[in-house]
Protein backbone atom coordinates (compact mmCIF):
# COMPACT_ATOMS: atom_id res chain seq x y z
CA UNK A 1 0.00 0.00 0.00
CA UNK A 2 3.02 2.18 0.92
CA UNK A 3 4.69 1.67 -2.88
CA UNK A 4 1.19 2.23 -4.49
CA UNK A 5 0.90 6.07 -2.12
CA UNK A 6 4.49 7.17 -2.93
CA UNK A 7 4.75 5.92 -6.76
CA UNK A 8 0.83 8.12 -6.63
CA UNK A 9 3.25 10.96 -5.00
CA UNK A 10 6.02 10.77 -7.74
CA UNK A 11 3.79 10.98 -10.47
CA UNK A 12 3.19 14.50 -9.68
CA UNK A 13 0.09 16.47 -10.89
CA UNK A 14 -1.26 18.35 -13.62
CA UNK A 15 -1.81 22.25 -12.61
CA UNK A 16 -4.49 23.21 -13.54
CA UNK A 17 -5.84 27.07 -13.09
CA UNK A 18 -9.57 27.40 -11.43
CA UNK A 19 -10.91 29.95 -14.07
CA UNK A 20 -10.18 27.69 -16.83
CA UNK A 21 -12.51 24.93 -15.07
CA UNK A 22 -14.76 27.60 -13.99
CA UNK A 23 -15.36 28.91 -17.11
CA UNK A 24 -14.48 26.57 -19.82
CA UNK A 25 -17.93 26.08 -20.86
CA UNK A 26 -18.76 29.72 -21.56
CA UNK A 27 -15.62 30.05 -24.06
CA UNK A 28 -17.12 27.42 -26.23
CA UNK A 29 -15.89 23.74 -24.86
CA UNK A 30 -17.73 21.00 -23.99
CA UNK A 31 -16.71 18.54 -21.32
CA UNK A 32 -15.28 16.31 -23.58
CA UNK A 33 -13.07 18.77 -25.20
CA UNK A 34 -12.13 19.99 -21.73
CA UNK A 35 -11.02 16.33 -20.70
CA UNK A 36 -9.04 16.33 -23.84
CA UNK A 37 -7.12 19.54 -22.95
CA UNK A 38 -6.47 18.09 -19.21
CA UNK A 39 -4.59 14.88 -20.87
CA UNK A 40 -2.70 17.47 -23.16
CA UNK A 41 -1.27 19.29 -19.59
CA UNK A 42 -1.02 16.04 -18.18
CA UNK A 43 1.12 14.78 -20.53
CA UNK A 44 2.95 18.06 -20.79
CA UNK A 45 3.73 17.55 -17.10
CA UNK A 46 4.98 14.19 -17.66
CA UNK A 47 7.66 15.37 -20.12
CA UNK A 48 5.58 14.47 -23.49
CA UNK A 49 4.87 17.91 -25.18
CA UNK A 50 2.72 16.58 -28.09
CA UNK A 51 1.22 12.78 -27.32
CA UNK A 52 0.35 10.43 -29.82
CA UNK A 53 -3.62 9.86 -30.33
CA UNK A 54 -3.11 6.45 -29.90
CA UNK A 55 -1.60 7.35 -26.14
CA UNK A 56 -4.52 9.71 -25.96
CA UNK A 57 -6.78 7.19 -26.69
CA UNK A 58 -5.13 4.93 -24.08
CA UNK A 59 -6.75 7.42 -21.25
CA UNK A 60 -10.04 8.72 -22.68
CA UNK A 61 -13.04 7.03 -23.49
CA UNK A 62 -13.40 8.67 -26.80
CA UNK A 63 -12.39 6.48 -29.71
CA UNK A 64 -9.46 8.08 -32.21
CA UNK A 65 -11.73 9.45 -34.69
CA UNK A 66 -13.27 11.16 -31.79
CA UNK A 67 -10.12 12.55 -30.72
CA UNK A 68 -8.63 13.71 -34.05
CA UNK A 69 -12.23 15.51 -34.41
CA UNK A 70 -12.05 17.31 -31.23
CA UNK A 71 -7.92 18.50 -31.77
CA UNK A 72 -8.92 19.84 -34.63
CA UNK A 73 -11.67 22.08 -33.54
CA UNK A 74 -9.12 22.95 -30.91
CA UNK A 75 -6.63 23.85 -32.80
CA UNK A 76 -9.36 25.32 -35.98
CA UNK A 77 -10.77 27.67 -33.27
CA UNK A 78 -7.87 28.62 -31.31
CA UNK A 79 -8.19 27.22 -28.41
CA UNK A 80 -4.91 25.58 -28.67
CA UNK A 81 -2.34 25.70 -31.62
CA UNK A 82 0.38 23.55 -32.43
CA UNK A 83 4.29 24.86 -32.20
CA UNK A 84 6.99 23.85 -33.90
CA UNK A 85 10.88 23.81 -34.12
CA UNK A 86 13.70 22.88 -36.05
CA UNK A 87 17.08 22.06 -33.82
CA UNK A 88 19.84 23.54 -35.52
CA UNK A 89 22.34 20.95 -35.03
CA UNK A 90 20.76 17.89 -35.76
CA UNK A 91 17.90 19.21 -37.81
CA UNK A 92 15.23 17.14 -36.07
CA UNK A 93 11.94 18.89 -36.20
CA UNK A 94 9.90 18.56 -32.67
CA UNK A 95 6.26 20.16 -31.88
CA UNK A 96 4.37 20.69 -28.87
CA UNK A 97 0.66 22.04 -28.09
CA UNK A 98 0.35 25.48 -27.02
CA UNK A 99 -2.15 26.30 -24.26
CA UNK A 100 -1.77 30.45 -24.35
CA UNK A 101 -4.43 30.81 -27.28
CA UNK A 102 -6.58 29.21 -24.47
CA UNK A 103 -5.45 30.95 -21.96
CA UNK A 104 -6.16 34.60 -23.92
CA UNK A 105 -9.23 33.31 -24.65
CA UNK A 106 -10.03 33.19 -20.71
CA UNK A 107 -8.34 36.02 -20.50
CA UNK A 108 -10.71 38.20 -22.79
CA UNK A 109 -14.10 36.71 -21.17
CA UNK A 110 -13.41 38.10 -18.08
CA UNK A 111 -12.35 41.31 -19.24
CA UNK A 112 -15.84 41.29 -21.60
CA UNK A 113 -17.74 39.99 -18.17
CA UNK A 114 -15.98 42.61 -16.11
CA UNK A 115 -17.04 45.48 -18.64
CA UNK A 116 -20.26 44.13 -18.89
CA UNK A 117 -20.80 44.36 -14.97
CA UNK A 118 -19.57 48.05 -15.19
CA UNK A 119 -21.80 49.04 -18.20
CA UNK A 120 -24.67 47.64 -16.19
CA UNK A 121 -24.37 49.13 -13.37
CA UNK A 122 -23.29 52.34 -15.11
CA UNK A 123 -26.95 52.07 -16.61
CA UNK A 124 -28.36 51.13 -13.67
CA UNK A 125 -27.21 54.24 -12.13
CA UNK A 126 -28.22 56.41 -14.84
CA UNK A 127 -31.82 55.04 -14.78
CA UNK A 128 -31.95 55.62 -11.16
CA UNK A 129 -30.73 58.98 -11.92
CA UNK A 130 -33.65 59.73 -14.46
CA UNK A 131 -36.44 58.43 -12.03
CA UNK A 132 -35.42 60.50 -9.47
CA UNK A 133 -35.70 63.57 -11.38
CA UNK A 134 -38.52 62.42 -13.11
CA UNK A 135 -40.31 61.86 -9.56
CA UNK A 136 -38.99 65.52 -8.69
CA UNK A 137 -40.65 67.03 -11.72
CA UNK A 138 -43.77 65.16 -11.90
CA UNK A 139 -44.27 65.71 -8.14
CA UNK A 140 -45.51 61.68 -7.07
CA UNK A 141 -43.45 58.66 -7.88
CA UNK A 142 -44.02 57.16 -11.48
CA UNK A 143 -46.43 54.62 -12.41
CA UNK A 144 -45.17 51.24 -13.16
CA UNK A 145 -45.90 51.93 -16.86
CA UNK A 146 -44.25 54.96 -16.84
CA UNK A 147 -41.32 53.40 -15.49
CA UNK A 148 -41.44 50.45 -18.24
CA UNK A 149 -41.60 53.62 -20.23
CA UNK A 150 -38.59 55.14 -19.13
CA UNK A 151 -36.72 51.85 -19.09
CA UNK A 152 -37.80 51.12 -22.56
CA UNK A 153 -36.40 54.62 -24.15
CA UNK A 154 -32.83 53.76 -22.59
CA UNK A 155 -32.60 50.03 -23.45
CA UNK A 156 -34.94 49.75 -26.62
CA UNK A 157 -34.53 53.06 -28.09
CA UNK A 158 -30.80 53.63 -27.26
CA UNK A 159 -31.97 57.37 -26.25
CA UNK A 160 -29.19 58.77 -23.94
CA UNK A 161 -29.79 60.19 -20.71
CA UNK A 162 -28.80 63.83 -21.74
CA UNK A 163 -31.42 63.10 -24.86
CA UNK A 164 -34.40 62.15 -22.47
CA UNK A 165 -33.42 65.24 -19.85
CA UNK A 166 -33.54 67.57 -23.17
CA UNK A 167 -36.66 65.90 -23.93
CA UNK A 168 -37.84 66.86 -20.24
CA UNK A 169 -37.00 69.78 -20.06
CA UNK A 170 -38.96 70.89 -23.29
CA UNK A 171 -41.98 69.26 -21.65
CA UNK A 172 -41.91 71.49 -18.72
CA UNK A 173 -41.41 74.89 -20.23
CA UNK A 174 -44.27 73.73 -22.54
CA UNK A 175 -46.21 72.95 -19.86
CA UNK A 176 -47.57 69.58 -21.07
CA UNK A 177 -45.69 67.46 -18.44
CA UNK A 178 -46.63 63.73 -19.71
CA UNK A 179 -45.00 60.90 -21.27
CA UNK A 180 -46.85 60.76 -24.16
CA UNK A 181 -45.18 64.14 -24.82
CA UNK A 182 -42.23 63.12 -23.78
CA UNK A 183 -42.10 60.00 -25.75
CA UNK A 184 -43.60 61.92 -29.26
CA UNK A 185 -40.25 64.59 -28.39
CA UNK A 186 -38.04 61.62 -28.21
CA UNK A 187 -39.77 59.86 -31.47
CA UNK A 188 -39.05 63.18 -33.38
CA UNK A 189 -35.86 63.88 -32.76
CA UNK A 190 -34.74 60.79 -33.51
CA UNK A 191 -36.75 60.51 -37.01
CA UNK A 192 -34.80 63.29 -37.47
CA UNK A 193 -31.32 62.20 -36.44
CA UNK A 194 -31.30 64.33 -33.53
CA UNK A 195 -28.58 62.58 -31.03
CA UNK A 196 -27.41 65.12 -28.79
CA UNK A 197 -29.09 68.25 -26.49
CA UNK A 198 -27.61 70.94 -28.49
CA UNK A 199 -29.14 69.45 -31.65
CA UNK A 200 -32.49 69.27 -29.92
CA UNK A 201 -32.26 73.19 -28.70
CA UNK A 202 -31.32 74.02 -32.09
CA UNK A 203 -34.24 71.85 -34.13
CA UNK A 204 -36.81 73.41 -31.44
CA UNK A 205 -35.65 76.60 -32.14
CA UNK A 206 -36.74 76.22 -35.86
CA UNK A 207 -40.49 76.25 -34.58
CA UNK A 208 -40.29 79.13 -32.97
CA UNK A 209 -41.09 82.65 -34.22
CA UNK A 210 -39.66 84.54 -31.26
CA UNK A 211 -37.09 84.53 -28.98
CA UNK A 212 -37.79 87.45 -26.84
CA UNK A 213 -36.38 87.32 -23.05
CA UNK A 214 -34.09 84.94 -21.35
CA UNK A 215 -35.24 81.18 -21.91
CA UNK A 216 -36.52 78.97 -18.85
CA UNK A 217 -33.37 77.28 -17.61
CA UNK A 218 -34.80 73.66 -16.29
CA UNK A 219 -33.38 72.43 -12.82
CA UNK A 220 -34.48 69.51 -11.21
CA UNK A 221 -37.16 70.25 -8.83
CA UNK A 222 -39.05 73.35 -10.77
CA UNK A 223 -42.53 72.58 -11.51
CA UNK A 224 -43.96 72.69 -14.90
CA UNK A 225 -46.62 75.22 -13.59
CA UNK A 226 -43.37 77.68 -12.28
CA UNK A 227 -41.60 77.05 -15.76
CA UNK A 228 -43.96 77.74 -17.70
CA UNK A 229 -45.07 81.00 -16.01
CA UNK A 230 -41.62 82.23 -16.09
CA UNK A 231 -41.23 81.94 -19.91
CA UNK A 232 -42.98 84.98 -21.70
CA UNK A 233 -46.71 84.97 -22.80
CA UNK A 234 -45.37 85.64 -26.44
CA UNK A 235 -42.71 83.30 -26.26
CA UNK A 236 -44.24 80.19 -28.45
CA UNK A 237 -43.73 76.80 -28.24
CA UNK A 238 -43.54 73.66 -30.59
CA UNK A 239 -46.68 71.65 -30.20
CA UNK A 240 -45.07 68.04 -30.39
CA UNK A 241 -48.66 66.50 -30.33
CA UNK A 242 -50.29 69.06 -33.21
CA UNK A 243 -53.53 66.54 -32.90
CA UNK A 244 -53.46 66.34 -28.89
CA UNK A 245 -55.55 68.03 -27.29
CA UNK A 246 -53.95 67.46 -23.70
CA UNK A 247 -52.63 70.49 -21.94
Amino acid sequence: MSDLVFKMLEAGTTPLPNLILQHYRQIGLADEEMMLVVHLLGFKMEGNLFPTIHQLEERMSADAAGIVKMLQRLVQQQYISIEEEVDSSTGIRSEWYCFVPLHKKIVLLLEQTGEKKQNDEKREGIAKNLYAIFEEEFGRPLSPIESENLAMWLDQDGYSEQLIMAALREAVISGKLFFRYIDRILFEWHRNNIRTPQQAREYSLKFRKHQRGERTVFQPGISAAAAASAVPQEFPFYNWLEEDSES
